[in-house]
């Protein structure tokens, strides 16, 4: 009888292998090794290095997601833009492989979503547009903000912090973003429990029913 093979045993040791030894070093043959099956094993549950590297990817964002969400829903606040801004930055910083991947390794992260899209694929960072326009009809963002300005000046600050990471000082840099949007861009509102449905939803088309991963 064929021996079962754990897929989240073989994405723990691609995952390891990233953190302990950097992106270039998990190859198919050490990340077989890592998660003690063959070659061929490995082979069966992914067709190529590249798919297993979309399939970690998924999974951490799942994991992402799960961190946002859990500290918004302890923040009275945490439907606010400013708020969610925040807790996306913090939940990257608690996971070890979000950190790596987005702060001081983002060509290894470029290079996964190559491997789900093509080498068409160009890498968003920050909230898209049609999130701000979310957050406009739920009442936590201001209208007279223009959704694409707004998201590409928060994707050019975010590239910015992975291009000069690691930082001393993230908390200033967050804190000081997150007052920014709070002067600028929320609104005065204080049940923000649209806020929290609107990124629910935006997160939910981000992870699910779609095998390729969508950063956020």
């Amino acid at each position: 009888m064929a021996k079962l093979v754990d897929v989240d045993r073989v994405l723990d040791a691609a995952t390891a292998i990233v953190l302990e030894d950097g992106f270039e070093s998990a190859n198919l043959r050490a990340i077989a090794a890592k998660a003690r099956i063959t070659e061929e094993e490995l082979l069966s549950l992914f067709s190529s290095v590249g798919q297993l590297f979309v399939a970690m990817l998924n999974r951490e964002y799942e994991g992402i997601f799960h961190v946002i969400i859990d500290h918004m829903d302890r923040d009275p606040l945490g439907g606010r833009l400013s708020h969610i801004y925040r807790h996306t930055i913090g939940a990257i910083h608690e996971r070890p492989l979000a950190r790596v991947l987005y702060l001081t390794d983002p060509v290894a992260l470029n290079t996964i979503m190559r491997a789900a899209y093509g080498f068409d694929y160009m890498p968003e960072m920050g909230p898209r547009a049609e999130f701000i326009d979310k957050m406009k009809d739920a009442g936590m963002v201001r209208h007279d903000i223009d959704s694409g300005s707004l998201a590409a000046l928060l994707a050019a600050v975010v590239a910015g912090a992975s291009l000069t990471a690691p930082h001393e000082e993230l908390d200033r840099i967050v804190n000081g973003l997150m007052v920014l949007l709070e002067r600028s861009v929320d609104t005065e509102v204080h049940d923000t429990s649209a806020g929290k449905c609107a990124f629910l939803q935006y997160a939910t088309g981000l992870t699910g029913n779609n095998d390729n991963p969508r950063p956020a």
